[in-house]
């Protein structure tokens, strides 16, 4: 089922239950239909597409795998790597907004929306 973090009070919501939130009681945050050419928290139309996963967990599996450097020759690298990339393949994407950061998590994300740039994310952090 898909998920949406209401931007309002930070509550994690169901897809079906964003359409009014019972904690802050805004109505109407999300349409069913969602095209992501816009936000619909926000309106903005700059939105992009990333993994869902926890890059904390990817910088750990590589870190591990520094570690065990010594005693492996480096194949802790390769092995751990391919592992990494193996997880990184398998997880889906999920869409997030640059201005006000909301994610859009098991939907389908379109595919002529862009991955993270770093420039527009740049211009957002500026503009606040």
């Amino acid at each position: 089922m898909s998920q949406l973090d209401c931007e309002v009070c930070k509550k994690t919501k169901l897809f079906t239950e964003a359409k009014e939130c019972n904690e802050c009681k805004k109505v109407i945050l999300f349409e069913n239909d969602l095209d992501f050419s816009e936000c619909p928290v926000c309106g903005c139309n700059h939105l992009y597409r990333k993994k869902d996963f926890n890059q904390a967990i990817g910088c750990i599996i590589i870190l591990i795998g520094a570690l065990l450097v010594p005693w492996t020759y480096g194949i802790s690298l390769i092995v751990l790597s391919i592992i990494d990339f193996l997880l990184y393949r398998r997880i889906k994407d999920s869409v997030e907004c640059y201005q006000c950061k909301s994610e859009y998590k098991n939907m389908v994300v379109p595919e002529e929306l862009n991955a993270f740039d770093h420039h527009t994310a740049e211009l957002y952090e500026l503009g606040d």
